[in-house]
């Protein structure tokens, strides 16, 4: 499951970094041939600066009681 986010600036990329930071699974930021690991704010900021491609977070490691949590914690950045 991918689910594609949008964030925007240093603030939120620090916010959606530190609310992965929280989560003791793998977690996987995606973009075209590009992947970075979402716990890292420079690699957050690197993958919205220089992919050109929509960006995935892929939460496949997540039990689905720990996704269902995830989801509401990254909701502000779920791309609608």
């Amino acid at each position: 499951m991918n689910v594609e986010i949008n964030i925007l600036g240093l603030k939120n990329a620090e916010k959606f970094s530190s609310i992965c930071q929280n989560y003791p699974v793998e977690l996987y930021l995606r973009s075209g041939q590009f992947c970075v690991d979402p716990k890292s704010m420079l690699g957050v900021l690197a993958i919205f600066y220089s992919a050109s491609d929509p960006v995935f977070v892929d939460p496949t490691t997540m039990d689905d009681e720990t996704l269902q949590k995830f989801l509401k914690d990254i909701n502000q950045y779920v791309k609608k």
